[in-house]
């Protein structure tokens, strides 16, 4: 009896295991696979609120399994989109907008705004005389490349000084890097259309820059936010409001804990991290880069709605695209963007993520 006593027990046992392992089989089964693009070709910490919603599971709080893949631009992240080649991605509306009109018929629509500025500034070297951009008449502005979207935004900021972009200021395509610094302390040029993340690096190579006022309607232009097919917002609400939920998040501990949002960054993506100067330095960078691109996740616009549209920035950023001659038709803000998602993605426990980052410990990182 004492044998059989044993065999019913060990086989309770093995049945209580099998069931807690099909449990939990069932429980992985039960996320909804998320394919997201950022339009970047290589991870940084401009992104690092997503790295944070991924590394500290909110998108598996939110029933998701999120793989991240880079492109190559916004342009190819609409594109694939709409295309129904992934299901959700982060873009810059410029192009997504262009697409819309008739002919071009892209399926997409943004359902929750990230970045509440443009991410190319105007600026100076911080030892420069210039102090707004109708100074720069006659100077030159240099620029990435002459392929750059700085270029556009440049043209903007010089005609809405008073100048014509065509015959008061030169754009010069200077690079990057070591090649762009020495063109800037060499004054080749004058002034810089570079993005806030290669003003932040140039900060920490010792190259201080200022930047130059400009209108409140160019300063304000959305820039990247989050699009889905129209067909995916109808039919996967729940997702799509689960996966900007987990950004949101994200961004807030990164706000909270810049640190360790770039140190998961580089957990999660190595190639992120610089290897070509001394760790403190590296941080010292990410850090900049971070809190460069996180400023501008935000707006006392939206009242603390996380990822509000306001509708005349929205408005502007059609404006200027028909200004610079990208936009043949105007296209509704209605077409562009849906709120409808966004009080369900605004449902969170904020002082929870806070609080979760303020503990944070950096050495849990493995």
């Amino acid at each position: 009896m004492r044998h059989i006593s044993k065999i019913l027990r060990t086989a309770a046992v093995a049945l209580v295991c099998a069931a807690a392992a099909f449990a939990s089989n069932a429980g992985a089964q039960e996320l909804k696979k998320i394919k997201a693009l950022i339009p970047i070709p290589n991870f940084d910490e401009s992104f690092s609120p997503v790295a944070v919603a991924l590394y500290l599971g909110y998108f598996k709080e939110e029933g998701l399994d999120v793989q991240i893949l880079p492109v190559r631009g916004s342009n190819e992240v609409a594109i694939q989109i709409s295309a129904g080649n992934a299901d959700v991605g982060l873009a810059s509306p410029a192009d997504a907008i262009i697409g819309m009109q008739e002919g071009k018929n892209l399926d997409v629509q943004y359902f929750h705004n990230l970045y509440y500025q443009n991410i190319w500034p105007i600026s100076v070297p911080a030892t420069s005389s210039v102090k707004s951009v109708a100074e720069l008449k006659g100077k030159k502005i240099g620029v990435l490349s002459m392929g750059s979207t700085g270029i556009s935004f440049g043209r903007a900021y010089a005609r809405d000084a008073g100048l014509d972009p065509a015959k008061d200021v030169t754009f010069i395509p200077i690079g990057v890097g070591a090649q762009a610094l020495t063109a800037i302390r060499q004054q080749v040029v004058d002034g810089l259309v570079f993005n806030d993340a290669a003003l932040a690096k140039f900060g920490v190579l010792g190259l201080e820059t200022r930047i130059l006022p400009v209108s409140e309607k160019l300063r304000d232009l959305p820039d990247t936010s989050i699009l889905a097919k129209r067909e995916t917002l109808a039919k996967r609400q729940k997702e799509m409001i689960g996966f900007a939920r987990a950004v949101a998040r994200g961004h807030l501990f990164s706000i909270q804990n810049p640190t360790a949002a770039v140190k998961i960054t580089w957990k999660l993506y190595p190639e992120a991290e610089p290897k070509n100067m001394p760790p403190a330095e590296a941080l010292k960078q990410g850090i900049a880069v971070a809190n460069a691109r996180l400023a501008i996740w935000s707006s006392p616009k939206t009242k603390g709605v996380a990822g509000a549209f306001v509708e005349e920035d929205w408005n502007n950023l059609v404006t200027f695209l028909e200004e610079q001659g990208l936009l043949k038709q105007k296209i509704p803000t209605s077409r562009i963007y849906t709120s409808a998602l966004l009080p369900e993605i605004n449902k969170f426990d904020r002082e929870k993520i806070k609080k979760q980052a303020s503990e944070f410990k950096i050495e849990s990182i493995k």
